[in-house]
């Protein structure tokens, strides 16, 4: 008889030994980006305060206090004394009614005070307030450029040049960085292209690899129909399995020889065929077929009992698995119709 390890081989779904090991290519690590004097680190400082929702009727005396505190707020900014020009932006917006200009005046502040996240907080309300506001396109660009995100900085430059070419061609600082964020967004662009163009491959190649198993594992399968079918031996390699022609061990009450289709048609069913790939499957198997009467062991495993019953039911056109029923049974030459799992669970509780 032939070993279980040399029939777990012959079934399984891998082959015994690959010929050669697949050598996964390795990564080519990405370029470094340039390092940028200009980065300024995320701040972690609570943003600003924000202006009531909606809108409020103001009294005369409240827009006369905006007013002023605008004008305090540009003699601030003049002078380079940011924190009080923030300050009295803060106090003007908490009054209400905050329009578009005001949040990307403040986000403008934020920035000269390096505050890159809080000026996005600014210039988000701003293009929520008016969506074609551009200086709020422009600051956020800016903003988004000294924390080194390319691309939205250059949908955001790109945007506030769009809506106001005059304006933005008037700011020194805005022209400087839309030349620094064209070349480093064209950076950008390649390497996600490049990276693209690697996944398809390794997709790709991957694809490839299953297929060529797939039409392995067909190849594989009908050479063993072919033999099976050519030669009447039953299952290849499944020694010890009575009543198919040319193995060892026959039990009793199974035919001399063995229907080459109902072999192909054992052969052809997927979860017989995964069945068979499996060790603990495959041992069970031979267990019972040595001897029926260990079929006992296996009643609480819903698995093993499942694929025995299938396995009888596949012979039932071939007078059945005789022996099954017992020993005694199959020294008497089998029934015509052999015994089922449940028969044979029955026998083993009158015992």
């Amino acid at each position: 008889e032939r070993p279980t390890n040399a029939i777990s081989a012959e079934f399984s779904s891998e082959p015994p030994e690959r010929e050669e090991k697949e050598e996964e290519e390795e990564e080519e690590p990405e370029e470094p980006e340039d390092p940028d004097p200009e980065h300024m680190p995320e701040d972690t400082e609570a943003f600003p305060e924000k202006g009531p929702e909606g809108e409020i009727e103001l009294t005369d005396a409240q827009l006369d206090k905006q007013g002023d505190l605008q004008g305090e707020a540009a003699e601030a900014m003049e002078d380079g004394n940011f924190a009080k020009a923030l300050e009295k932006f803060t106090e003007l917006i908490k009054i209400g009614n905050a329009t578009a200009k005001m949040y990307a005046k403040r986000g403008q502040i934020l920035l000269k005070m390096k505050r890159p996240c809080a000026c996005i907080a600014d210039c988000d309300s701003a293009i929520g307030i008016n969506p074609n506001n551009a200086l709020a396109y422009r600051v956020r660009g800016l903003a988004n450029r000294f924390l080194g995100r390319w691309e939205q900085a250059q949908m955001d430059l790109s945007k506030g040049m769009q809506l106001d070419f005059d304006a933005f061609d008037d700011d020194a600082e805005a022209t400087k960085a839309k030349k620094v964020v064209a070349e480093r967004y064209e950076k950008v662009k390649d390497k996600q292209v490049k990276r693209r163009l690697k996944e398809e491959k390794k997709r790709a190649e991957a694809l490839k690899r299953r297929k060529e198993e797939a039409q392995r594992l067909y190849e594989e399968q009908k050479k063993q129909e072919a033999s099976g079918s050519a030669g009447g031996g039953g299952f290849p390699g499944m020694g010890g399995m009575g009543g198919f022609p040319g193995m060892p061990g026959g039990m009793p009450g199974m035919p001399g020889g063995m229907d080459p289709s109902m072999l192909q048609g054992l052969m052809s069913d997927p979860e017989l065929m995964a069945a068979f790939s499996n060790p603990k499957m495959m041992a069970a198997m031979q267990d019972i077929l040595s001897n029926p009467g260990n079929i006992s062991k296996y009643q609480s495993d819903p698995e093993i009992m499942g694929l025995m019953q299938k396995v009888m039911s596949s012979f039932g056109g071939m007078g059945g698995m005789g022996g099954m029923g017992g020993a005694d049974a199959g020294a008497a030459g089998g029934a015509a119709a052999g015994a089922t799992v449940e028969e044979v669970n029955e026998a083993d509780e009158v015992d």
